[in-house]
């Protein structure tokens, strides 16, 4: 298990920095960001005093950042080896890693690309096909109630001249997540990260926000109590 944490917290620490880099890639179609996030990244110079402070305090921020998703990545790699079982540690690693990209993209630029929406999606259908934990007609039938959850919700904002709770990135992440846990697990779901999204308003007294990191918050604790031993 120690083994597994350490790579946990080392993909975790290079998410924030993979995250960053959406900013200067998006709208862009998946080959063109695949080859963009490996292609090296130019460092910015600072040329003045201020805007060497200004790069100070960004770095700072990342590597605070880094070292938070480092921790948590550790504890969920461990954690799926431990409750878990380890014939399924890939598959739930997979699934921590685009859930943490997801948020992290989510929480800088306001987006959820389908560069890892549609992955979701396609690996949940693949974890229902051979791991046996869910069905394939109740991980297709949790996608499609997903994403009609989200998309009655737009209609329904739209017909009363209100603003959409979701966006078609929100969509398209509950119906990969819906593909997971299925249709129940959906409910389960959407009723923590309303919860999770309504506590941060308050906290943070505003009543706007990127809706990912609550969603993908809320499906990690949903996935371990619907799938630990």
């Amino acid at each position: 298990m120690f083994y597994f944490m350490i790579l946990g917290f080392i993909c975790g620490l290079l998410i924030p920095i993979t995250a960053s880099r959406f900013g200067k890639i998006l709208p862009a179609d998946p080959g063109t960001i695949f080859c963009s996030l490996l292609h090296r990244p130019h460092l910015p110079i600072a040329n003045t005093d201020s805007h060497h402070r200004k790069l100070i305090r960004k770095w700072r921020k990342m590597l605070y950042f880094s070292l938070f998703w480092g921790v948590f990545m550790a504890v969920c790699f461990g954690a799926t080896f431990r409750f878990i079982g380890f014939e399924y540690i890939l598959w739930f690693n997979l699934f921590f890693l685009l859930i943490a990209c997801l948020i992290a993209v989510d929480q800088q630029f306001y987006l959820l690309p389908d560069f890892f929406t549609i992955p979701l999606l396609i690996l949940g259908f693949g974890f229902a096909s051979f791991t046996g934990l869910i069905t394939p007609i109740e991980s297709f039938c949790g996608a499609l109630y997903a994403y009609l959850i989200a998309m009655l919700s737009v209609m329904l904002m739209r017909s009363i001249n209100a603003r959409a709770e979701f966006g078609a990135g929100d969509a398209k992440m509950m119906a990969g997540l819906g593909a997971w846990v299925g249709y129940m697990g959906v409910n389960y779901i959407l009723i923590l990260a309303f919860l999770f999204f309504a506590l941060t308003a308050l906290i943070k007294r505003k009543d706007i926000g990127a809706f990912g990191p609550a969603l993908g918050l809320a499906s990690i604790l949903i996935l371990f109590a619907v799938y630990v031993k």
